[in-house]
């Protein structure tokens, strides 16, 4: 038997002087007092170990080996991220290689491109990009330009349409969502009747709001009045970008001025187009019978703005489609902002 000042299971060591339990490991020999003990028992012991030792190593490499296996070629989920795994938003920070979307808040270029990551659960850096703000857009794509989208590793490239395009068919996050645009002429009629007022109302709340992230200098709000002509108040002409922009800025601002002083009749203009929207929608959820597709990328884009216009008095379909289109793409409606 093992000498008293050192008895051992085969696990751990017990020290009879001290009391004290030590981390014994079998395969490098037991460590006793008494030759004969360590000769004997305690090399019998080991002896016996070893096979069963070495045949669980051989298990667990292999066990190991199987798993880096599946991990390396099962199927990347509907939602995951570039490397592979589920993202749940709030519950992490954004993803390692997620793509970066430049552009502007207001722009429905923009809202497009968040409306095709958002149908596919595909996590992105929204940048926004202030107005007046070329260096960024040059240094990208060579054009001051937005909306624009860089995938890590490689060249980043505009234009909402090839962006979208991307976006959908991307199998890593699972198949394309969106039909192909069809032929709404009732549709594309009704939204050129809301177009006039929608401007005259929406241009000049855009610089007013100090919440839309591109507007937040005075240098990024003069450029936008530059960059985006108003009707002559007098005679209804609109000019060219670059008439307009040659104009004198006292010019520019009283035109401006003019339209939001006249926000009460628009306001009567656009509520009176709005009813002809009943009939065209098909669901909350798409606005074409056909299912969610190209169409809504447009139809929604187009009129979210609206939601920024204090007063306006929406259809209880158009007010239901907005609400539940923006929760499905995660593009928020400006409803909060509203003037």
């Amino acid at each position: 038997p093992c000498p008293s000042s050192c008895r051992s299971d085969g696990c751990g060591e017990l020290d009879g002087s001290s009391g004290a339990a030590r981390p014994l490991m079998v395969l490098m020999g037991c460590q006793g007092r008494g030759e004969a003990w360590r000769q004997n028992i305690g090399a019998r012991r080991c002896s016996e170990r070893r096979p069963m030792v070495a045949a669980f190593r051989l298990l667990v490499a292999a066990a190991a080996a199987l798993f880096a296996s599946w991990s390396a070629y099962r199927p990347r989920p509907s939602g995951g991220n570039c490397s592979g795994t589920a993202f749940t938003p709030g519950l992490q920070n954004m993803p390692e290689g997620s793509p970066k979307l430049y552009g502007y808040d207001h722009s429905h270029y923009t809202v497009r491109c968040r409306m095709a990551l958002g149908l596919k659960n595909m996590p992105y850096r929204m940048i926004w990009v202030a107005e007046d703000d070329e260096e960024t857009p040059m240094k990208l794509v060579g054009k001051k330009t937005t909306p624009i989208i860089e995938f890590p590793g490689e060249a980043a490239f505009a234009e909402s349409s090839l962006i979208i395009a991307r976006v959908d068919g991307d199998q890593a996050f699972g198949p394309p969502v969106l039909k192909p645009k069809t032929e709404r002429p009732e549709v594309d009629a009704w939204i050129k009747k809301l177009s006039v007022p929608m401007r005259n109302l929406g241009r000049p709340r855009y610089i007013r709001s100090a919440m839309l992230p591109e507007f937040r200098s005075r240098s990024a709000r003069e450029r936008f009045v530059v960059t985006h002509p108003l009707p002559d108040p007098k005679t209804g002409e609109s000019l060219s970008k670059a008439d307009w922009g040659a104009l004198p800025k006292e010019y520019r601002d009283q035109v401006y001025e003019h339209y939001w002083a006249d926000s009460e009749a628009q306001l009567a203009a656009l509520n009176e187009a709005l009813p002809g929207v009943e009939g065209l929608i098909a669901s909350d959820r798409h606005v074409s019978a056909q299912g969610l597709s190209w169409d809504d990328i447009l139809f929604y884009s187009r009129l979210r703005g609206l939601t920024l216009i204090k007063g306006v008095e929406l259809p209880p379909s158009l007010q239901g489609y907005l609400e539940t289109m923006s929760d499905m793409t995660d593009v928020p409606l400006l409803t909060q902002m509203a003037m």
